[in-house]
């Protein structure tokens, strides 16, 4: 049967439907313009019956990645780099404490930098906000180490307490080596500033600082853990409720794409090198032995997975987003 095209489009135009061939194109319209600001920085997770929740401070730029692992050749570190897709010219270290609510104990584990830092960070209070964390509800600051990047948020800028109603729980043997005027002035140039820092944050809670030994529970569900080497007296902490596990590494490596997947590698902050790579190699295969969540300092946001045995060394795989807890 021969169809006549003119008094089949008419027919059509008629009746107002048009084939889908025919349908008239709508021009694409942009909804809004770029936003250009990035989401409150604050991730939770449960750990048994606690909730933990991570908090983005912010990052830096690696100025050059050769002085930032002191140890291997600039061929060695870029096969590294490549390995892990990290760009050479935009090396990340980003800062993340972690709250941990126990339902009793409102615990922050290491505070940033607060107002003291470089541009890029001081994010925590903020995400705190968004999260809907009270820092005056912060009950325990518990500290890994007195690196600048980990102790300088504990106190503003113009010197008020951030957590004015949190008892501070540090390791005995960090506290002593950073308060000791004898290790000050044997220090080298670079760690000058440090031991500045701790006097500014610690004088004036001296009394009230409370001291405690690697394997004591400092707080209902969290043991102080001996990871030293990245600072002479580094702890990280192990929280548990019922069969839920997370190790808090803070420092033991940094960039795990890089400095957990090669053990071996240097960091330039590495204060005791081999001591620091006996501690890594003891708590990495602990969490991947025992299949132990962990939390780590710098790593990528939101900062928190599992470790895998590979090799000599061990990869690290983000924990699913969960979207409900």
């Amino acid at each position: 049967m021969q169809i006549d095209r003119r008094k089949f489009m008419a027919g059509v135009v008629a009746t107002g439907v048009l084939p889908a061939a025919a349908t008239i194109p709508v021009p694409a319209r942009a909804a809004a313009p770029p936003v250009g600001k990035q989401a409150p920085g604050f991730y939770r997770f449960k750990v048994g019956d606690f909730e933990v929740t991570t908090l983005f401070d912010g990052n830096v730029k690696v100025a050059d990645p050769n002085k930032f692992i002191v140890n291997k050749t600039p061929e060695e570190i870029s096969v590294a780099l490549d390995a892990a897709a990290i760009p050479r010219d935009n090396m990340r270290n980003p800062f993340v404490p972690v709250v941990v609510n126990t339902g009793k104990n409102l615990v922050l584990i290491d505070t940033g930098f607060g107002d003291n830092g470089p541009p890029g960070v001081g994010g925590l209070m903020g995400n705190m906000a968004a999260a809907g964390i009270d820092p005056k509800n912060i009950d325990t600051v518990l500290i890994t180490h007195f690196h600048g990047d980990h102790i300088s948020g504990i106190r503003a800028k113009a010197g008020t307490a951030n957590y004015p109603n949190a008892e501070v729980i540090v390791a005995t043997s960090e506290y002593k080596f950073w308060t000791d005027e004898g290790e000050a002035s044997r220090a080298a140039q670079v760690w000058k500033g440090g031991f500045a820092g701790v006097k500014r944050v610690f004088d004036p809670i001296a009394k009230d600082v409370k001291r405690a030994e690697y394997g004591n529970e400092v707080v209902p569900g969290i043991t102080m853990i001996d990871s030293r080497g990245h600072s002479p007296g580094h702890a990280s902490y192990l929280v548990t409720s019922g069969t839920g596990k997370l190790m808090v590494l803070g420092d033991v490596t940094n960039n795990p794409a890089i400095f957990a997947r090669n053990p071996e590698f240097q960091l330039w902050a590495d204060m005791i090198p081999d001591l620091a790579l006996t501690n890594r190699r003891k708590l990495l295969d602990m969490a991947s032995a025992d299949k132990i969540r962990v939390v780590g300092y710098h790593y990528v946001f939101p900062s928190t997975g599992y470790f895998v045995k590979q090799g000599k060394g061990y990869e690290f795989a983000p924990a699913a987003w969960e979207g409900t807890l």
